[in-house]
Parts: C-alpha cells; sequence; structure tokens
C-alpha cells in the first residue's frame, strides 16, 4: 500500500509539474513585441471614470507581508494623466498629470495616446490576447532604464478598456480593479 501511495504521490507531482511548465509556456513574457504591433492590437482609450480597489502587499521583512487595501473613484483624462480618489479607509487624493509624478504620467500618456517612442526606448513589451479579445500588456523595465531599480513588471489587462493592473516593484505588489468606467 505504502508503494501504491508514493507512486500516486509521484505522479500527481509530475502531472503537476508538466501543468505549471505548459502554464508558463503560455506567458506573457514568451510574446516580446514591437511598440507599434502594441499599438495596433490596443483599443482607443478615451477619457473615464470607474471605481477602483486595491491591494497592495508590501514586504515588512524577508518572510512577512502587509496587506493594505484601499476603493474610491478613478479618473483618466486622455491629454492630462490619471487621478485616484481614495474614499475608504482614508479620504485622500493622489493625482498623476503632467505636471507631478512625471515618470507616472509619461507611461500612462505614452499608453492613451499610441505613443510608444517613451516606452520602447525604458521598456521590454509583451503583449499576448485571447480568441474572446482579452488581453495582457507587460511593460518591463530595460536593465539600463531608470524605472529599472524600483520597477520589475506593470501588468495591465482588459478587453474594450482596462479592467486590471499589477504594478510590481521591489518591495511591493499592487493590484488595482475597476469598475462601473463611464
Amino acid at each position: 500500500m505504502k508503494i501504491k501511495n508514493i507512486l500516486c504521490i509521484v505522479f500527481l507531482l509530475l502531472v503537476t509539474g508538466l501543468v505549471t511548465l505548459r502554464a508558463d509556456a503560455d506567458s506573457i513574457f514568451n510574446h516580446k513585441i514591437t511598440a507599434k504591433e502594441a499599438a495596433k492590437n490596443l483599443p482607443e482609450f478615451s477619457d473615464t471614470s470607474c471605481k477602483f480597489s486595491q491591494d497592495k502587499i508590501i514586504k515588512s521583512s524577508a518572510s512577512e507581508c502587509v496587506t493594505l487595501k484601499s476603493k474610491g473613484n478613478f479618473k483618466f483624462e486622455k491629454d492630462k494623466g490619471v487621478t485616484f480618489e481614495t474614499t475608504y479607509p482614508v479620504k485622500s487624493v493622489t493625482s498623476y498629470t503632467s505636471s507631478q509624478n512625471k515618470h507616472v504620467s509619461s507611461i500612462v500618456k505614452a499608453l492613451a495616446n499610441k505613443n510608444y517612442t517613451y516606452l520602447e526606448k525604458n521598456f521590454d513589451i509583451y503583449f499576448l490576447q485571447t480568441q474572446d479579445k482579452l488581453w495582457e500588456l507587460a511593460l518591463k523595465p530595460k536593465k539600463d532604464s531608470k524605472a529599472a531599480a524600483a520597477l520589475k513588471v506593470i501588468n495591465i489587462h482588459g478587453k474594450s478598456k482596462i479592467d486590471k493592473m499589477i504594478i510590481d516593484t521591489q518591495n511591493s505588489k499592487t493590484t488595482i480593479n475597476y469598475t462601473d468606467c463611464k
């Protein structure tokens, strides 16, 4: 009986390993493209207002993490940038406009206006689209980019608009979901 159980466990591990390898084979990072190709595949972005919910996981030590949750209102203006009006847990406003937070604003404006010169200079660009038109865009800083010191990757998911954004830095991972967009 023991040998049969061990063989079952080994088989399950092998199957799990094969499934994991197959999932990795279809990873976004196996689909590097040029900025021009990305521009063709992404929807047109226009001014919008949405609700957002955010989970930010911060590494507090080598083995511990803290999760911060927030929610509120999100506003995107194509020519200006984005504004987050947090309503929970504390009311605040964070604005990424052209005059504030220049680096973040540059990324947002480049994506919205399909001006990928800045992005292609500073990031490797990856894109994957499914048959049902769901897409994922990943921006990974190039090693010589200023962003590489703090940022690991930005993943953006959507269909006709952006539904989710994941920002992975050296010390945190932030997931932002957008709903009720107008």
